[in-house]
């Protein structure tokens, strides 16, 4: 696990110097625009533009530089060549240097609106469809096509009984791949449907790609939890009628003091016939009758 977990760590700390040292060299190279360096400006972009791992947001800003200093350069042809590009990865892309001279802008703006056909993105996806356990589900997303045009993957989802959809941006992982969890709601017991679609988007925000819609979402189902039968059992104990058992106490039970309260009579009974012949002896004729004479 630690392993694992300095693979990862070390893979970020690589992936953050990485993008640390392409951004020194577009400040580079925009320096070199800056001063007019152009054919030197136009090198270092075509290197810069080779590399395969910058980001969407770094790609287009080395286009930018590179058209601005053809443009500069009088070099038209390859300055709508590569602002055709930029703007088929980006539709809608703006221009950032705020100095940029008329001819700069101008060609920027005839690029955007001649709406050159927009890269091809494709996102490949599975649906869990309906989870073998009630937990979070998690939603992997792979770009197909156009992957270094992507700069973000965004999740809609709505659980059924919500007024609307919820929107998350996926985490991107080392290996491509973008990854996000839908969380859970409602009552344990119930099952929870899910409806949620996939949209790639651009540096500037605008979508190049799409799995999935509002109005034709993808579907999964979160499903209630099962209880055990452990706990049914349980359920059943605590739910029982007690049960009286032959060797309680006697002396709740009526029947005890009816019995016992007959006894009593019977001895009271017994006991008054017994001092009654005791005081009053014999009768006659059973032991005879004695005289004593004097």
């Amino acid at each position: 696990m630690r392993a694992f977990v300095f693979v990862v760590v070390f893979a970020f700390a690589s992936t953050a110097a990485a993008q640390t040292a392409v951004d020194a060299e577009i400040a580079a190279i925009r320096e070199q625009v800056l001063y007019a360096s152009y054919p030197d400006a136009i090198a270092q972009a075509g290197t810069l533009l080779a590399r395969t791992d910058l980001t969407a947001s770094q790609r287009n800003d080395g286009l930018e530089l590179l058209a601005t200093a053809q443009i500069a350069d009088q070099q038209a042809d390859a300055a709508r060549e590569t602002l055709r590009l930029l703007y088929s990865r980006d539709p809608g892309y703006r221009l950032t240097d705020a100095d940029a001279s008329p001819p700069v802008i101008s060609a920027f703006a005839r690029a955007r609106e001649a709406h050159p056909a927009p890269v091809r993105v494709t996102l490949g996806h599975s649906s869990p469809g309906t989870l073998s356990r009630r937990e979070s589900p998690t939603i992997t997303v792979n770009l197909l096509d156009g992957a270094d045009a992507v700069a973000e993957v965004r999740l809609a989802y709505r659980h059924a009984g919500d007024p609307g959809f919820s929107r998350v941006v996926l985490d991107r992982h080392p290996d491509g791949s973008y990854v996000g969890r839908i969380p859970v709601v409602g009552a344990t017991d119930q099952a929870i449907d899910v409806a949620y679609f996939l949209s790639a988007v651009s540096p500037s925000g605008t979508e190049l790609g799409q799995l999935g819609s509002e109005a034709q979402p993808l579907a999964l189902r979160i499903p209630g939890d099962i209880p055990s039968a452990t706990t049914v059992s349980r359920d059943a104990v605590a739910e029982a009628p007690p049960i009286q058992s032959g060797g309680g106490d006697v002396a709740s039970e009526p029947w005890f003091w009816i019995l016992l309260g007959a006894l009593a009579i019977g001895a009271g009974i017994g006991i008054g016939f017994g001092v009654d012949a005791a005081t009053r002896g014999p009768e006659p004729g059973t032991l005879g009758t004695v005289t004593l004479m004097h």
